[in-house]
């Protein structure tokens, strides 16, 4: 199995976005319920989930054309709020065993008029995922902070 992560960030600090509120949050859940996308749903963020059988093509690409939809139909709510979703900021991540991603051949998604190209690793609250589903980067990521932060203590 292959998990995508479809990460899609809210604009920033925009006044429609808080006069939405929590009845937004739910607006957007029926929507991705109703494509059969599992999500989570934070402050300023939508992550969409799907499972996929890299083994079968037409399950590939069934799921991809669903999600797909799903955020045409997010995209269409919230321009219909004046609100709008960044295409720079969307980010995706195939999430499968080492073996699993090196055989992948799985295409952009096309989300509005961009074509987002899955990335090696994402952010996600912090935390940077590799598609292999190993800590490597993130590892590395925290030595470099940690090491940068004591060289610079001075005594």
């Amino acid at each position: 199995m292959v998990s995508i992560l479809s990460e899609t960030t809210l604009p920033d600090s925009d006044c429609s976005w808080y006069f939405v509120g929590h009845s937004g949050f739910v607006i957007l859940g029926i929507i991705a319920q109703r494509f059969w996308v599992k999500y989570h749903l934070y402050a300023d963020d939508i992550q969409l989930y799907i499972s996929i059988d890299p083994n079968s093509e037409l399950n590939v690409s069934s799921s991809l054309k669903k999600l797909e939809h799903c955020i045409a139909d997010i995209r269409l709510w919230m321009n219909q709020n004046l609100l709008k979703l960044r295409d720079n900021k969307t980010n995706i991540i195939y999430l499968a065993s080492p073996h699993c991603v090196k055989s992948l051949k799985i295409p952009a998604l096309q989300i509005g008029a961009s074509s987002i190209t899955p990335n090696g690793s994402v952010k996600n609250l912090g935390v940077i995922f590799y598609q292999c589903i190993n800590m490597h980067e993130h590892v590395t990521s925290v030595c470099r902070a940690a090491y940068y932060i004591l060289k610079n203590i001075q005594c």
